[in-house]
């Protein structure tokens, strides 16, 4: 299930991409012209120009977003399980807490699609603690 929860995120980060991607792909010459390097940012969002504030939302929303780092601690996971090493708990419960806290701020969106995959990595990592501790200290492992 460890495994699997990895295989999901890559895929979740994957979809992201590729989603936002798309329609971001207009504003790429001009991310390549070095737009994003401006005193712009340094406004309050209701001063920045429309236009700049739809090409900062495109980056924001595809290089810039968390889909990436999803795609590699997705794959780490998938490795750590296949070699057999404990992909540590506290991955579990941050992926869970943040996917939550975006899931109630946003909608619709892939959050609790991402909340159902740390959910599964969790009982994974669980799962596998029961499996490891001796008999005697399964009652226990929580």
């Amino acid at each position: 299930m460890v495994k699997w929860s990895g295989v999901a995120l890559v895929l979740l980060g994957a979809a992201h991409l590729v989603a936002f991607g798309v329609e971001a792909l207009p504003f790429v010459p001009r991310w390549l012209g070095l737009e994003l390097w401006a005193a712009a940012h340094g406004l309050s969002f209701a001063a920045q120009p429309p236009a700049f504030l739809a090409s900062n939302a495109a980056f924001w929303a595809t290089l810039g977003s968390c889909a990436a780092p999803s795609i590699l601690l997705g794959a780490l996971i998938v490795r750590l399980a296949g070699q057999g090493v404990a992909v540590p708990t506290f991955v579990g419960w941050g992926l869970c807490v943040w996917f939550a806290v975006c899931a109630l701020l946003v909608e619709p969106s892939g959050f609790p699609m991402g909340l159902i995959i740390s959910l599964a990595l969790l009982l994974g990592l669980h799962r596998q603690r029961r499996a490891a501790a001796p008999a005697g200290e399964r009652s226990r492992v929580g």
